[in-house]
């Protein structure tokens, strides 16, 4: 009867240390955000679920794109209660979120700028006190190992790639301390390592360090400002050059 006791307690332990290996919980931000094995994004306390998606009869029933727009809005109960987590995620997982960027015809990175413009989500998020430190909470959870690459299929990558284009928000980046700025671009950094053709989360690491008046990149700004501007408006004057030199300040800042 004992060995049989003994069995099924080792059993449980198995079970027990399964699951909790199958959850990471983050205790040492504000935020308790966490992820899920197999997830991409954290989980939020107060997750937003939108009632109409694609695919739902009352969706392919909308007669205009403005109309499936008001549908991807936050009510405005909900908007003024939700954490700040729940709004980067409800902003991230917005029906027509994703889609646009790959067929637009001027399709550099702040192309975002405008699209975040389409959610009530982001320019309520942009107000939020607390945005940046949440940004950086919730994009550090993020795993980019789940995403399919190389780019040409939108959704999750496309995802993120909305999500680190929020660090070049100057309200959100001038909120964000000196010590969260060096989490933000190590964490941009650590992504950049798992797809090194991956070459987005450049153009945050520059806003933040700008931001930060890190010596090495305001000298760049002043000494070369046009191809400088390039990376401010989203794009590279030079490729592979000036995303390896962005790179290169960046690991010097976060030591």
């Amino acid at each position: 009867m004992l060995m049989k006791t003994n069995k099924w307690i080792v059993i449980f332990l198995l079970v027990f240390c399964q699951c909790a290996n199958d959850q990471k919980t983050v205790d040492e931000n504000e935020f308790g955000l966490t992820i899920s094995s197999g997830e991409c994004f954290p989980e939020v306390s107060d997750q937003y679920v939108y009632p109409v998606i694609p695919g739902m009869e009352e969706w392919q029933q909308l007669e205009s794109i403005d109309d499936a727009y008001k549908l991807v809005q936050l009510p405005d109960e909900v908007l003024k209660s939700i954490s700040t987590p729940g709004l980067i995620d409800a902003l991230i997982h917005a029906p027509l979120f994703t889609g646009f960027y790959l067929f637009s015809s001027n399709a550099s990175a702040l192309k975002w700028h405008e699209h975040y413009t389409n959610f009530n989500s982001s320019r309520e998020l942009f107000q939020r006190k607390d945005a940046g430190d949440a940004l950086v909470a919730y994009y550090k959870l993020a795993r980019f190992d789940c995403i399919d690459l190389p780019v040409g299929v939108y959704g999750e990558y496309e995802k993120m790639m909305g999500l680190e284009i929020l660090f070049t928000i100057q309200e959100i980046v001038d909120q964000i301390a000196h010590t969260k700025k060096k989490e933000a671009v190590a964490a941009l950094l650590e992504k950049r390592k798992q797809h090194p053709e991956y070459s987005n989360g450049i153009f945050p690491m520059a806003y933040l360090m700008l931001a930060d008046k890190y010596d090495p990149i305001v000298k760049y700004s002043l000494n070369h400002a046009e191809e400088f501007q390039s990376i401010l408006d989203g794009y590279f004057y030079s490729f592979p050059e000036q995303a390896d030199l962005i790179v290169s300040f960046a690991k010097s800042f976060i030591k």
